[in-house]
This record gives C-alpha cells, structure tokens and sequence, in this order.
C-alpha cells in the first residue's frame, strides 16, 4: 500500500515538474507559383549547422503539386530559438541546383523571410523564439 502511494507521488510530481509540451507550430510557405516538386525543410538551433546546412533538429519532406501556398505542421516542437531553411527541389535530384556563381537556380526560403542580396541568410537574421503558445511561421520563397 505504501509502495503503492509513493509510487501515484512519484509519477504526480514527475508530470508537474516535467510538462509534455503539446504545441503545434504551423509552417506556411507561400510564393510556390504553383511548381511541383518536394520541399525540403529543415529547422536549425545553432550558427554552425544552419550555416552549413547539417544536422537539423527536425526536418521534413513534404511533396508539393500545382500550390500557390502550403502549410505544415510541426507538432511538438521544444521551447528555444531555430532557424528555418528550405529549398523547392523541382528536378528530384534532392539538393539546390545553382548556376556556376552559386546562385539557386530553384525556390528557397529562411524564417524571418531574410532574403539577402549576395548570399544566404545568416542563423542571426533567420532566427526566432518558439515558446509554449503555438505559433504560426510564414516563410515566402524566392
């Protein structure tokens, strides 16, 4: 019985102290211009990996055909700062195609929308908050 009772104290505290976060982030990408392919989406939370694109924290693949907008769930997502990177992949060939200047050849985007003139956006201009409310993130391509 005693066993028993420490055991409910046990795992009542251990759920107060340890809340399971239960919020969906909503990806919205926007500017498609009704091309097919897949989007390749993948959210970063520090400089190093989002500046070399490894090692993303959550990524998705999601197929896209004849859209001018698509929104994406993300389901629980932990509290802290991402950044967003994506890329429409039209050709199937699984990675950005750029001109021999390095220049993308196919859509892209980055959270906060930066879209620098010369090079890619850098993880401090793409960053943003995630917290427990649920949010939605608007990213249009380029």
């Amino acid at each position: 019985m005693m066993t028993h009772y420490l055991l409910k104290s046990f795992l009542f505290f251990a759920a107060i102290s340890n809340p399971v976060l239960d919020t969906k982030q909503n990806l919205v990408v926007s500017h498609l211009e009704n091309k097919s392919g897949k989007l390749y989406i993948g959210w970063y939370n520090s400089q190093e990996n989002f500046k070399n694109n490894k090692n993303p924290v959550f990524t998705k693949v999601v197929e896209v055909k004849n859209q001018a907008e698509i929104s994406i769930p993300f389901d629980n997502i932990p509290e802290g700062k991402y950044a967003i990177s994506i890329f429409l992949d039209e050709n199937g060939n699984k990675k950005m195609d750029t001109n021999f200047l390095g220049i993308p050849k196919e859509k892209y985007g980055f959270s906060n929308n930066v879209i620098p003139a010369t090079r890619a956006a850098s993880y401090e201009e793409a960053v943003f908050e995630i917290n427990k409310n649920s949010k939605t993130i608007s990213i249009r391509l380029k």
